[in-house]
């Protein structure tokens, strides 16, 4: 199971944050703001993705175990 979390960042407003695409979903073809509503949000890092922390092994991070 993958699941991506892409960092993004809104070029209106600065505002940088993060975007799940759950398993199963493609990636949206336009990412909105959290903070100002803008569409233009994009991808800062598209070749790089972290897994989500529930993709891990439990221990540290997990709202379970941690």
């Amino acid at each position: 199971m993958t699941m991506p979390v892409y960092s993004l960042q809104c070029p209106d407003c600065q505002h940088i944050f993060k975007g799940l695409v759950l398993e199963g979903t493609q990636e949206p073809k336009e990412w909105v703001c959290s903070k100002c509503g803008s569409y233009k949000a994009q991808n800062m890092k598209p070749d790089e993705h972290v897994e989500h922390p529930l993709e891990k092994a439990h221990g540290s991070g997990c709202p379970c175990c941690g």
